[in-house]
């Protein structure tokens, strides 16, 4: 099966994001998730699985998600 692409989603509260990863995974995407900002960096830059497309939350604990986008 191919994919539509690949996806950090970065999402603190668990119900919103168990809907968010059935609905993308339903699609297609490969989907990648971090609960908080610094993760959702490191993720990201780590270099094994660069995402075509992040989706983030921007009142995350600790490093809020405007600081997330900037970084990245």
């Amino acid at each position: 099966m191919s994919t539509a692409g690949s996806m950090l989603i970065v999402e603190d509260d668990p119900a919103l994001l168990r809907g968010l990863m059935d609905t993308f995974t339903r699609d297609g995407f490969t989907v990648r998730v971090a609960c908080d900002g610094h993760s959702a960096v490191e993720m990201a830059v780590d270099g094994s699985a660069e995402p075509d497309l992040v989706l983030l939350d921007l009142m995350l604990p600790g490093m809020d998600g405007l600081r997330v986008c900037r970084r990245l």
